[in-house]
């Protein structure tokens, strides 16, 4: 970095809630209404406890299962309506409020898993032959299984929001003392501030290729010197509590209970995915600036929700219109919740209560522009239907095993495949050169390094499996980061995901398989009911074997995702799950 560039620190419920809250919630999505629905909701949560007795002897772990479903659901609605007021802006007072409701339900279910009721549910679910069952059991494990200590918690937790913060601004601010890098207009040196915008209007506007460069690496090293005591601290408290569990790293832990189990499978994947985009990162504003934006018919979104809900008949989904803001979906005639519309300039979707079969349905804010001009619009709106529609219908009686994969990194495969199923059969196929394709092409192998950046962080020090991350950097964008060791200080998810960071593109590059592979079957329905419904409460190895018809090993599976379905390697499409 050169002198005359400098970048400054940039500025800085329960499904028994009463009708009138329900009532007061539905008229107006605002948090806060002219009654906040905040203070009942609290009063609520804190007079919350859990059973002191679920079960006698004579209780078989089948109806234990249910009476547990039965008390632990009001926990898990309040504990969701909680996460859904908090995205507001809410008063001072409020904040406080949920806070201290979170803090509480999380102090009561820490109790009740230290309790020794909660161990006599343990060995009595796992003697269960139902595979429903079986799957609860292994997911109540799960989230119990943390020994991490209130100490341990404050500490990362501490760190985590110290990092976070250290990244989040997107302001940019540049002095200059040399006239080489100041846009043309600001040619004055009189002026202490050259520059007063985002990185990416400099990166437009800058025609000057080093420049560019020069600016982006300043701005990635932004928070490299402020957060490396919050990052060494957090890879510090995780290396510690890895070796405490047994685990040569952090990312092993992390592993071992995902379907990639081990780093080498990681790393391998990892490798197969990267692929040259020749973009440099300073260069990509200037890219799409020059490329076409994908044309198409702009529409009001209570069309395309329309037209997405025919599409979803395919499944056996339809999805009525109550009112203009209030939208009903049924699965083969069986309700599966409401959803409610919110029209703003955003496009996002907002879970409420999770639908529960034999127990309440699902609820969620859905929140559209008035009119969808764009493909990322319409994409975006396709997105967040699809979400809704696999939290509907999920067909287990059990929140958990609704809410919850059989591991992390397979846990949105039924929603990213329901995604591009919707988007084939609505959106148009986009060029190669096109602005979404260029866009597409170089978040994904954004995320690919970023990944890489990940797993070196938490891996042992003396691991072979550690990437050159110089080397890596030149293979996707085809240039070279003066300062690669600002890498991990550039985004927050290293501290939050840390070396599960691989999970979405592998979830993508799985679903991308399972779609190509299933795109050109007569029975749509079947493939939906497989891998969104899961009646049978089949696990994810098993629904796999169910689509392609096939036992796949982690290698070839990684294998097939990396070539799935190029002219250079295409394996073939067989439509196995006609026979079935």
């Amino acid at each position: 970095m050169q002198k005359y560039t400098s970048v400054p620190p940039a500025k800085q419920f329960t499904w028994l809630l009463s009708p009138l809250l329900f009532f007061v919630c539905w008229i107006n999505t605002a948090a806060y209404a002219a009654v906040s629905p905040i203070p009942l909701l609290v009063e609520q949560c804190l007079s919350y406890r859990f059973p002191d007795k679920l079960f006698n002897d004579a209780s078989d772990s089948d109806t234990l299962a249910v009476k547990l479903e039965r008390d632990f659901l009001g926990f898990f609605n309040i504990n969701d309506r909680i996460k859904y007021y908090r995205q507001f802006p809410l008063s001072y007072a409020d904040r406080e409020r949920l806070l201290q409701c979170q803090l509480f339900l999380a102090d009561e279910l820490a109790l009740f898993f230290k309790s020794t009721q909660f161990q006599s549910i343990r060995f009595k679910l796992a003697e269960s032959d139902n595979p429903a069952v079986q799957a609860l059991s292994m997911r109540i494990n799960r989230i119990a299984k943390s020994n991490e200590s209130p100490k341990y918690k404050a500490q990362l937790h501490t760190a985590q929001a110290a990092f976070k913060q250290g990244v989040s601004s997107q302001s940019l601010s540049l002095n200059f003392t040399n006239d080489k890098c100041k846009l043309p207009q600001n040619i004055d040196a009189t002026k202490a501030n050259d520059f007063n915008d985002t990185l990416a209007s400099y990166l437009i506007k800058q025609t000057d290729q080093q420049c560019r460069k020069q600016v982006w690496q300043a701005y990635q090293a932004r928070a490299s010197i402020k957060n490396k005591s919050s990052l060494d601290l957090i890879k510090g408290l995780r290396q510690q509590q890895a070796n405490l569990d047994g685990f040569n790293d952090f990312v092993s832990e992390q592993l071992a209970e995902q379907w990639l189990s081990k780093p080498e499978a990681v790393a391998q994947f990892l490798r197969g995915q990267t692929q040259a985009i020749s973009i440099a990162p300073w260069d990509l504003g200037l890219v799409l600036s020059k490329a076409k934006a994908t044309s198409v018919e702009p529409v009001l979104a209570e069309q395309w929700i329309m037209q997405v809900a025919t599409e979803l008949q395919a499944f056996g989904i339809t999805v009525t219109q109550i009112n203009q803001k209030l939208y009903r979906a049924y699965l083969d005639r069986r309700l599966l919740g409401d959803i409610y519309i919110t029209y703003a300039n955003r496009v996002a979707v907002k879970p409420i209560r999770q639908q529960v079969v034999g127990q309440q349905f699902g609820q969620a804010e859905l929140i559209l522009k008035p009119e969808l001009n764009s493909y990322q619009q319409q994409s975006a709106a396709i997105n967040s239907i699809a979400k809704v529609i696999t939290q509907f219908a999920s067909g287990q009686p059990f929140y958990l095993y609704n809410t919850i994969g059989d591991t992390q990194d397979t846990a949105q495969i039924d929603t990213l495949w329901l995604q591009q199923y919707l988007k084939n059969q609505l959106l148009p196929e986009l060029k190669s050169d096109s602005r979404e394709a260029i866009v597409l092409q170089y978040a994904k192998q954004l995320q690919v390094f970023r990944a890489k950046v990940a797993l070196n962080t938490y891996l042992a020090s003396d691991s072979s499996l550690r990437f050159d991350l110089n080397r890596a950097f030149t293979q996707a964008f085809s240039a070279h980061w003066d300062n690669i060791k600002d890498a991990p200080y550039t985004f927050s998810a290293i501290v939050y995901e840390g070396p599960l960071y691989y999970q979405k593109i592998w979830q993508q590059a799985l679903a991308n398989y399972i779609y190509q592979s299933t795109k050109d079957c007569q029975n749509q329905k079947l493939v939906f009911d497989y891998l969104v419904v899961n009646e049978s409460s089949n696990s994810i190895a098993n629904i796999l074997r169910l689509l392609l018809d096939e036992p796949l090993t982690h290698d070839s599976l990684i294998k097939r995702t990396q070539h799935a379905f190029n002219h250079q390697d295409q394996h073939p499409r067989r439509c196995t799950i006609l026979r079935k």
